[in-house]
């Protein structure tokens, strides 16, 4: 990833923020001689603690990436946040170029899958958690009464464990201009109704 100095994001709490709000992950596994197979699955981190470095998830049987996973365990996962176009028209200090501002986060390392019944059975527990965490009513695990057999199971889904090796995370935010243009864009941005530059808004707001 093209990664000025400028845009670099090295604290972890952000990064990791930033993949705990955007869970569906873009995920990237190498085979020989061809090219990336690129699968999206939603992930989350293994615990609960600040300094975590693992991620857990689980796919279909019949999708292919597990089994290269198995023969080469090298793995990119991409998660995409806030990102918005920003109008010259905002800058304060006189005319320019238009621009885009956004957060990424490319996580690299090696992948393990599991097969297991009892540690699958333990990801999807975690995984539901995660998710129904928010509902005023959320949805206690059990398994569906047709998965209940553990061969049923294994035969069904794979899961998998992936150790963060190397970081690299971009927050453009207008870093490179002035503290006159980083509050014109956010004031611009205030006009906005859509999501996306509502998060950069928030995301250019803490920074400044």
């Amino acid at each position: 990833m093209y990664l000025p100095k400028h845009f670099s994001q090295t604290d972890f709490d952000q990064v990791r923020s930033l993949v705990e709000n955007n869970s569906f992950a873009t995920i990237l596994s190498f085979t020989e001689g061809t090219r990336p197979f690129i699968n999206h699955l939603p992930v989350i981190f293994n615990s609960n603690k600040t300094d975590d470095k693992m991620i857990i998830g689980h796919m279909a049987k019949r999708n292919p990436q597990w089994q290269h996973f198995k023969k080469n365990p090298d793995c990119t996962m991409i998660f995409q946040g806030g990102h918005t176009y920003v109008t010259p028209k905002w800058y304060r200090s006189g005319r320019d170029v238009p621009t885009w501002n956004y957060a990424i986060v490319h996580l690299h390392g090696k992948i393990e899958v599991v097969e297991s019944y009892d540690e699958q059975i333990e990801i999807l527990k975690k995984l539901t958690h995660y998710f129904e965490k928010d509902s005023l009513n959320p949805w206690e695990f059990s398994m569906p009464q047709d998965l209940v057999q553990e061969s049923v199971l294994t035969s069904s889904i794979v899961s998998f464990k992936f150790k963060i090796e190397s970081i690299e995370a971009k927050f453009k935010l207008s870093q490179n201009r002035s503290k006159e243009d980083q509050e014109g864009i956010i004031e611009g941005l205030k006009e906005r109704s859509d999501e996306m530059s509502k998060l950069v808004l928030k995301m250019m707001q803490e920074r400044l």
